[in-house]
C-alpha cells in the first residue's frame, strides 16, 4: 500500500484547500482499487462517499479521458443514471489527471436477468434521447467532419493492446497467432465494405464501454459508470457494444430491442446493432483469454473460440 500513500496524502491537502466536496472533520481517503490505467482511491465522509479517478497510465493524460468523462457526466446529470461528477484537475503534482465523482453502492452485474435486461433498455434509451448532435466524435461536443464513417473495427483492430504478436511469451501462443490475424482481416474487409452506416447524419452521446464490470446491478435498476470511452455516435453502436460486452443471449438481445424501440426498427438500424456485436465478439476474444483475463489462459481454448467466430463470419 505504500506506493498509494502519496496520492492519499496530496488527495487529502488538496481537498481540504479546495473544499470540492463537503468532508466534516471526520474523513478518511484510502486507496480502493485500479483497473484500466487507473487509480481509484475511496473518500468516506461521514454522511456520503466519493471516488478520486487518477490516472496512473501516462497517455491517459495526451488522451484526455478524464476531461471528456467529465463533461459528459456534468451533461447527463439530471438523467440520474451515472455518478456525479464535482472535479476535474489536470494540474497538480502528481502530474496526472484526475476526477471527483460519487461512490455508488452497487455491484457489477453478474447473472443478467430480463429486470436488467429492461432496465438497460430504458436506461439507454433516455441516454440517446436525450440530446442529439450533427456530428460524431470522440472529442465534447463532438467535431469529426461528416460524412460519417464507423471506425470501431480500425479503433480496435489498430489498438495496441490487439496485437497477437505482443503475448508471444505465452504458453502455446503461437498455434493462435496466425488464425487470429487471418481472421482479423477477414473480419475487416467483411466490416469496412459495409453499406449500412452511410447517411447517418443524426448523433448522442454513447456510454461505448458497456461491459458488465461498467453496470451496476442496484436491483430494481442499474446504473452505468466509468464513462472515459464515453463519446457521440450512434446508438446502434451502444447497443451493439452492450450486447457483445456483456454477452446477452438471444432471448435478452429481443427483449432489449422490444423494450427499447416503440415500434420494430428498420432493417438496416438491426444492421448496423450486429455488426459492431460481430466486431467487439471477435475482440472479446482476446480480451477474455489475455487482456483482461475473464477466463484462464488457454491456448487450445482460444484457438477453438476463433475457429468457431471464423465459422459464423463465412455463414
Amino acid at each position: 500500500m505504500n506506493k498509494y500513500i502519496n496520492t492519499i496524502n496530496f488527495l487529502d491537502t488538496f481537498l481540504k484547500s479546495k473544499k470540492i466536496i463537503p468532508l466534516g472533520r471526520d474523513f478518511k481517503i484510502s486507496y480502493f482499487k485500479s483497473g484500466g490505467g487507473m487509480h481509484l482511491y475511496l473518500i468516506n465522509t461521514k454522511g456520503k462517499k466519493y471516488l478520486a479517478r487518477v490516472n496512473f497510465y501516462p497517455l491517459k493524460n495526451s488522451w484526455g479521458v478524464k476531461e471528456q468523462e467529465y463533461k459528459i457526466l456534468k451533461k447527463i446529470e439530471s438523467l440520474k443514471i451515472a455518478p456525479k461528477a464535482y472535479y476535474f484537475n489536470k494540474n497538480n503534482v502528481l502530474k496526472q489527471h484526475f476526477t471527483i465523482v460519487d461512490y455508488i453502492e452497487g455491484s457489477p452485474l453478474k447473472n443478467i436477468k430480463d429486470i436488467h435486461v429492461i432496465s438497460l433498455a430504458k436506461t439507454l434509451r433516455k441516454l440517446h434521447t436525450f440530446t442529439t448532435f450533427k456530428k460524431p466524435g470522440d472529442t465534447f461536443p463532438p467535431k469529426d467532419k461528416l460524412p460519417y464513417i464507423c471506425n470501431i473495427y480500425n479503433e480496435y483492430a489498430n489498438g495496441e493492446d490487439k496485437q497477437i504478436e505482443k503475448y508471444i511469451n505465452l504458453s502455446g501462443i503461437k498455434k493462435v497467432v496466425e488464425p487470429y490475424n487471418r481472421i482479423k482481416s477477414n473480419l475487416g474487409t467483411y466490416f469496412n465494405n459495409l453499406t449500412c452506416f452511410e447517411n447517418i447524419k443524426q448523433f448522442c452521446i454513447v456510454h461505448a464501454d458497456l461491459k458488465k464490470e461498467n453496470i451496476l446491478d442496484l436491483g430494481d435498476k442499474v446504473f452505468l459508470i466509468d464513462w472515459e470511452c464515453g463519446g457521440v455516435d450512434t446508438p446502434e453502436t451502444d447497443i451493439g457494444n452492450l450486447f457483445a460486452g456483456c454477452k446477452l443471449n438471444k432471448k435478452h438481445q429481443k427483449l432489449f430491442l422490444d423494450t427499447y424501440y416503440k415500434k420494430k426498427p428498420e432493417p438496416v438500424i438491426i444492421e448496423r446493432i450486429y455488426a459492431v456485436k460481430k466486431v467487439l465478439d471477435f475482440f472479446g476474444i482476446i480480451e477474455d483469454y489475455i487482456i483482461l483475463k475473464r477466463k484462464k489462459w488457454d491456448a487450445n481454448k482460444m484457438l477453438k473460440e476463433l475457429l468457431d467466430f471464423e465459422k459464423s463470419l463465412d455463414s
